[in-house]
């Protein structure tokens, strides 16, 4: 099965069309490629988020849209048309190009489970596609196939954890906990409505309660760098308070560090326990692991069920 993806090219930021090869990205040029900056992949082998897709299946295409796609033989291809318009142009243009292709529906920047953002758009995307697939969870996917009359299916974006994880993870959670002492707070970039001020607060709270160091995330860091930070931090506080991806949660889980809080699909769904914004309740599981321990393995077990490229395949091939 050979999987693309294609953007519309104004969402695509500097993304640069590449291929898949043996597990690889490489430009069509054939140059190994991490994407535009520092902060988007890792040895031609890590990425976030939608940029995964082309790793499904085997030799994989990111396309940006335009008059001068690549000929490939495609089997599926994800579709991103997120702009305010008529996407029609954009979804007949890819289906001339690609005829055997099962073209899915599906998003990257918009989150359809915030109820300030209006699903219209997408709504006209998912009509004129085979099928639509996106990367939150099955409740959510329920409310918007209910909302948009389409079926919705969840197909979380798949992850290299293994490979993150023998990379990166340098230490044990008993080391961490006792012996490295330090916080990592959120990210000071979010936007205010996401509460990276109520994140701070219980951060320094416990640091100052437990001896901890708090460190702040002001997003400057290569990802190589920011992974080394999660793999070095006794826990990593992160209460956002929309329902996003989760990629903080996803990289901690993966790292074996601690993750409280916040609202992601992935807390909620790997460890909804630890799911909450509360100070008081973050405060008791903070305590409950500093006394009985954090089950690292399990909770990676349980990431990779979810982001697993093989159970995700299958599920994908469940589709067409």
């Amino acid at each position: 099965m050979r999987v693309g993806l294609i953007i519309n090219n104004g969402e695509c930021g500097r993304w640069e069309s590449f291929k898949v090869v043996d597990g690889k990205a490489y430009t069509l040029d054939n140059t190994l490629y991490n994407g535009p900056t520092s902060q988007d992949g890792i040895d031609g082998v890590l990425f976030r988020n939608i940029w995964n897709r082309p790793f499904m299946g085997t030799g994989g295409y990111f396309i940006k849209h335009s008059n001068n796609m690549p000929d490939v033989d495609l089997d599926v291809i994800f579709i991103v048309y997120e702009t305010v318009g008529n996407p029609t142009p954009f979804v007949d243009s890819i289906r001339s190009k690609y005829p055997k292709a099962k073209i899915i529906g599906t998003t990257k920047e918009a989150i359809p489970g915030l109820d300030k953002k209006p699903v219209t758009n997408l709504q006209k995307l998912f009509s004129l596609c085979d099928s639509a697939a996106i990367q939150f969870n099955e409740e959510i996917c329920a409310k918007l196939t209910d909302t948009m009359g389409i079926k919705i299916h969840s197909l979380p974006v798949p992850y290299n954890l293994e490979y993150m994880r023998e990379k990166y993870k340098t230490n044990s959670v008993e080391n961490t906990l006792q012996n490295n002492r330090y916080i990592v707070a959120g990210s000071a970039s979010w936007d205010p409505e996401r509460g990276y001020d109520n994140c701070l607060d219980i951060a320094n709270y416990l640091g100052e309660k437990y001896g901890y160091e708090v460190v702040k995330n002001y997003d400057n860091k290569s990802w190589h760098e920011w992974l080394e930070l999660i793999n070095n931090a006794s826990f990593v506080i992160n209460t956002d308070t929309q329902h996003r991806l989760g990629q903080v949660t996803i990289e901690s889980i993966a790292l074996g560090t601690p993750h409280l809080g916040g609202l992601s699909d992935t807390i909620k769904t790997v460890i909804p326990t630890y799911a909450t914004n509360s100070k008081s309740e973050i405060e008791s599981i903070f305590i409950d692991i500093l006394e009985n321990g954090y089950p690292d393995n399990y909770y990676y077990s349980k990431l990779e069920e979810r982001y697993n490229f093989r159970i995700l395949n299958k599920k994908l091939k469940g589709l067409l």
